[in-house]
């Protein structure tokens, strides 16, 4: 099992940032499946009450309830009555790999090329931003997710890296844009580390998260993009090549 780390406070604050006016039970339930699908409410990990949620996300106690019942349904949330109970974190397996073959092989390559381009004007976005605006602390903080040398267990590969991508979102200090990489990670990034399954591809990893949090610790923007944009672009030509084989 891969060992899984709490995401930075940062990027959970997003989770349970207010939603507004338009906060009805469909917009709580989506907040919440992104959030779980990109790993940043793990497996096990006790939701909000049900007050607190809608008091969170600026929603009826009725909505926060109807979101969680829908959640309970798509099994990423399990009820426990009574006593030390509440509502869990039933996070999927992150392996379902033979799922998301299914899905990366409906897809086009045009839709692979324009999801790609997208993944990386965001994620490349992020990252100069963070280099813009993380102060030492926050640095630091970010070089805690960087993976270990001797570890190379591809749940714990893939976690890390989008933990890193959610933690630079965390720094723009938009939660509109945190948001958006939540799904961008859940609709796409699942998909680009599908390559990851295999051991030649996962020692990049590493060394690109060193490359880029020494970019961001010394605000270099510039090379803090660059090496976002590269990082994906290499990523995007080894999932081309998986396409490619399973279609």
């Amino acid at each position: 099992m891969a060992t899984v780390r709490r995401p930075s406070s940062r990027a959970r604050t997003a989770v349970f940032a207010p939603l507004g006016d338009l906060g009805r039970a469909t917009r709580v339930e989506q907040r919440l499946a992104e959030a779980i699908h990109a790993g940043l409410l793990v497996d096990g990990e006790r939701l909000p009450s049900e007050p607190e949620l809608a008091s969170m996300l600026g929603v009826a106690t009725v909505t926060a309830r109807e979101a969680l019942v829908s959640l309970r349904a798509q099994g990423l949330v399990t009820t426990v009555r009574g006593r030390g109970g509440g509502s869990f974190v039933t996070r999927p397996d992150g392996g379902d790999d033979a799922r998301l073959h299914e899905r990366l092989a409906r897809m086009t390559r045009v839709d692979l090329a324009d999801r790609g381009v997208h993944y990386a004007t965001i994620l490349a976005g992020c990252a100069e931003l963070a280099a813009e605006r993380a102060n030492p602390e926050e640095t630091e903080d970010l070089r805690e997710i960087v993976l270990p040398e001797d570890v190379d267990e591809v749940g714990t590969v893939r976690h890390a890296d989008t933990e890193l991508h959610l933690a630079l979102a965390a720094l723009t200090h938009s939660a509109r844009l945190t948001r958006d990489v939540m799904r961008a990670e859940t609709e796409f990034g699942v998909l680009l580390r599908l390559p990851l399954s295999e051991p030649v591809h996962r020692g990049d990893v590493r060394a690109h998260q060193v490359a880029l949090l020494d970019a961001v610790a010394t605000h270099d923007a510039a090379a803090a993009r660059r090496q976002m944009r590269t990082r994906v672009r290499q990523a995007l030509g080894e999932l081309a090549e998986l396409h490619s084989r399973i279609r």
